[in-house]
């Protein structure tokens, strides 16, 4: 008798270790195959180069260089960016840049936010962010005295972003 337990003792062992090592391959192929798999992101709206932006009472032949700042008060990412957007401002008095920030919100919070910032002397306009082809904030659109797109820079700028800004708008 105790032969035969052994041998259905054995053979439930195995059985269990052959679903146990099936119920592991399982497992690992359902997490493999999730993890593997890019998630697929919209693509998010950008300028296009070459493209005339179209803003209302925005005449761009009126400046060889327009920088279209498209920010909104509550973007963090802005917030960090003011000092260069000052800087900026500063940098480009007198030398026929003209910079014209777009927000989606009415022109005096944009004027007021701006101003809490110290940055006074620039154009502010309201504008929905489809209308610049823009899904996010900060944008920067450098545009020529068509309102054609030069270059864009999307999100807060690492140091080198800005200084090719600067020198972008200054040649």
């Amino acid at each position: 008798m105790s032969t035969i337990n052994e041998k259905v003792e054995l053979s439930t062992n195995i059985l269990i270790g052959v679903a146990a090592i099936a119920l592991i391959g399982f497992l690992a192929q359902q997490f493999l195959s999730t993890t593997s798999k890019t998630p697929t992101q919209p693509e998010q709206a950008h300028p296009t180069i070459g493209k005339r932006v179209s803003l209302p009472d925005i005449d761009f032949s009126t400046s060889p260089k327009t920088l279209v700042m498209v920010l909104q008060t509550t973007c963090h990412f802005c917030n960090e960016s003011m000092p260069f957007y000052r800087r900026l401002a500063e940098q480009v008095k007198g030398k026929g840049v003209r910079l014209v920030a777009v927000f989606p919100t009415t022109v005096d919070e944009g004027v007021r936010h701006l101003a809490e910032w110290g940055i006074t002397q620039m154009e502010v306009r309201q504008a929905d962010l489809s209308v610049l082809d823009s899904s996010g904030t900060p944008t920067l659109i450098l545009t020529n005295d068509q309102g054609e797109v030069v270059n864009y820079w999307i999100g807060k700028l690492r140091p080198e972003k800005e200084i090719e800004v600067l020198d972008q708008i200054s040649s």
